[in-house]
């Protein structure tokens, strides 16, 4: 216990160290930067010896609850709000995800955030955020994982508007927090109801416990009634601040903005980490969930119906962080879809390896944005690949695993959390969800691979993209890079070989004088390392293949303590046969996919238009998003600011200041006769006082004459 207490203060205390450090040396920019990677670094040491730690344990001893002291208590049998903190499969998991994932982006903020006058501040908040997610996720009490919730808001907030000269980003990081407070008050009052309602037992006893602390609530969740009303608000509150915090609809709209902050801050909140939060929330409160199946459904059709609009949205996005920002919203979907039927495994499965892709891609999108001097309108780039070549392999094992491509990371956890829709799912027809997920694997293919051709292949879409980058590397650097681009580049680019044959790569892009070159090592080095992990980290988890296990056997088993025996929850995992069908169907959706995007490439470099008909309300729901900040606009904006103007332009000058203008004329004009008796007189005060007198005697005469 002692060595489980050491281990969760320093990987709560280093980052928030570094973040205090890094803040006070702001106007030190290298003490700053090595302030906030040495101390994420460390954190990360530490995360790996917790997982050691948790995977050296016995099954049952897999879940530890550490107490560092009791913090305050409201009185007899009032809650007693301990300092404790859960270690276990799940928290160990997302620890190694948040830093060890944070930790590369660190690295890569070294090279982006170069020059930037407010780098030190930038660390400072990124570690921050760290420290606020890791709150999060080890609390093992109500009132810590509100505080971690709204920390993470707040965190968010700040890097969202880093440049707050902007007014776009000020505006952003505005409708995040505001979108994000919604989920924040739900998830209170859920806390609420769960800490009033809970009682001991359905043994009759009846006895209200009062407890904040996650380990009571989750043992005693079988005092509730299956399906009650109670249970089920508590879990649609839990899922609306899952739902806010996690982009998904109906407060998903904040998202997308949210790409105003820089490169680093959209590969770690808005990939990796805190759009994650969401869905260990509903894993973390799975026991309740499991109480109130109505609301189970609903998370799992909201999830899907995300997936899908987030995915046709991403067609006709022109700006390359958006489309990978509304690709995340759709990936995200599909595990609260997962979280919803109960393949709660699954979902933690492709958490982790959307971690992994979805921050790469953000990061090889960073490095064309830096190669192209902060432009990121897709119609202005195009034919980077040959002046790029590592960061466009690295893109391309990202899109490979993204879309679902054999034997890549996204394809082994996809596949599996689909697989589990063939038997579970909302309704008497749960393989309607079913389709419509497996559907997206072609809107994933097509968005993805129709970003790497507008991006990477064809002739430059403007003077920029032909243009030589600011700064170069050195030679050294150079020689290395070109040695790890002729290693790397065939593990993943073996999928666009064909294409190289039939010549749909363009030869005129040799004819460029002055390309734009690479990004320097600390932005190249982490998204390497990432686009290897992409390619070969799902090998390494399932192997031997199976498909019967649908790809999550490391994970089943792994977080079985927390998930129960079968490590799935309510979810049912398909026989060898039904799931080796589902598998090939998927795979075979996805490739689908893929060769759509490419199509659509082509048909694009060709100016020949979409290369297959598409109704027009189709395109203008996609370019549009739906018209859901056009209908927030009118149904909430309009109307508050309407408001504002009535008061300020109406009922301030004409009531409320009326009022006050009124009163204040009343008082002036009777002080104006009280001051005509302010003579300075003694005799004028003695008369005066003489009257109030004679008139007090002669009321208290006639009153007590009647009372008598």
């Amino acid at each position: 216990m002692t060595v489980a207490i050491l281990l969760t203060a320093l990987v709560l205390g280093l980052p928030l160290a570094g973040s205090v450090v890094a803040a006070l040396t702001s106007r030190v920019p290298s003490a700053s930067v090595w302030a906030g990677n040495l101390s994420i670094g460390a954190a990360f040491l530490v995360a790996v010896g917790i997982l050691w730690s948790v995977l050296a344990s016995s099954l049952p001893s897999r879940s530890t609850t550490v107490l560092f002291w009791n913090w305050f208590s409201a009185g007899h049998q009032l809650p007693v709000v301990g300092v404790q903190f859960t270690l276990d499969p799940l928290s160990a998991v997302m620890l190694m995800v948040i830093t060890g994932v944070g930790l590369l982006i660190h690295i890569y903020s070294i090279g982006y955030m170069d020059g930037d006058p407010g780098i030190g501040r930038f660390f400072s908040y990124m570690n921050f955020f760290i420290f606020s997610m890791v709150l999060l996720v080890l609390a093992a009490n109500l009132v810590f994982l509100i505080i971690g919730w709204a920390l993470v808001a707040l965190s968010s907030y700040l890097l969202i508007g880093f440049w707050y000269e902007r007014p776009s980003a000020v505006s952003a990081a505005r409708k995040a927090f505001i979108t994000q407070v919604i989920g924040d008050v739900a998830l209170v009052i859920a806390a609420f109801m769960l800490v009033l309602g809970l009682t001991s037992g359905p043994d009759g006893s009846g006895r209200h416990l009062y407890s904040t602390s996650l380990p009571t609530i989750f043992a005693h969740a079988a005092s509730f009634s299956l399906g009650s009303p109670y249970i089920v608000t508590i879990c649609i509150l839990l899922a609306i601040g899952a739902f806010a915090k996690s982009a998904q609809f109906p407060l998903h709209t904040w998202l997308p903005d949210a790409m105003e902050g820089p490169t680093p801050v959209s590969a770690l909140i808005h990939a990796a980490t805190m759009v994650t939060a969401g869905v260990y929330l509903i894993a973390r409160f799975h026991v309740l969930f499991e109480r109130a199946p109505i609301a189970a459904g609903m998370v799992a059709c909201v999830g899907m119906g995300t997936a899908l609009m987030a995915g046709v949205i991403a067609l006709s996005q022109v700006d390359i962080k958006r489309v990978i920002a509304y690709s995340t919203m759709s990936q995200i979907g599909l595990m609260i879809y997962a979280t919803g039927i109960g393949a709660y495994s699954a979902a933690i499965y492709h958490l982790v390896m959307h971690a992994i892709f979805k921050a790469l891609l953000f990061m090889a999108a960073g490095n064309v944005i830096h190669g192209m001097g902060g432009e990121q309108d897709i119609r202005a780039m195009g034919g980077m690949g040959r002046r790029l070549r590592l960061t466009e392999a690295c893109f391309l094992s990202g899109a490979l695993s993204l879309a679902g491509i054999p034997l890549f990371a996204g394809w082994w956890s996809k596949e599996g959390l689909l697989g589990f829709g063939l038997l579970n799912g909302p309704g008497a027809a749960p393989w309607i969800l079913y389709l419509v997920g497996v559907s997206i694997n072609v809107l994933t293919g097509l968005y993805i691979f129709r970003l790497w051709g507008m991006v990477f292949r064809g002739e430059p879409g403007s003077a920029r993209a032909a243009s030589p980058h600011a700064a170069d590397l050195s030679a050294g650097a150079r020689q290395f890079w070109m040695a790890a681009e002729r290693i790397l580049r065939p593990l993943f680019t073996w999928p666009v070989i064909l294409l190289d044959l039939v010549s749909l790569r363009n030869k005129g892009l040799e004819e460029v004088q002055d390309p734009v070159l690479e990004a320097p090592v600390s932005m190249l080095l982490p998204v390497t390392v990432l686009a290897v992990l992409a390619a070969c980290l799902g090998i390494f988890i399932q192997w031997p293949f199976t498909v019967a296990g649908f790809g999550a056997q490391f994970f089943t088993g792994f977080l079985q303590p927390v998930f129960g025996s079968t490590g799935t929850g309510l979810a049912v995992a398909p026989g060898a046969g039904l799931g080796a069908g589902g598998l090939i169907a998927g795979t075979l959706l996805s490739a689908v996919g893929v060769t759509a995007g490419f199509m659509a490439w082509a048909a694009h470099r060709r100016r020949q238009g979409m290369p297959f008909p598409v109704p027009q309300f189709a395109v203008a729901l996609s370019s549009s998003k739906f018209y859901f900040d056009e209908l927030y606009d009118v149904l909430l904006c309009r109307p508050v600011l309407g408001v504002g103007r009535f008061v300020s332009r109406v009922a301030d000058p004409d009531g409320i200041d009326g009022v006050v203008t009124w009163v204040s004329d009343v008082i002036g004009d009777y002080s104006e006769i009280v001051r005509l008796w302010q003579t300075g007189f003694l005799r004028d005060y003695a008369a005066i006082m003489m009257v109030f007198v004679a008139v007090f005697v002669l009321v208290a005469v006639l009153f007590i004459g009647k009372v008598a």
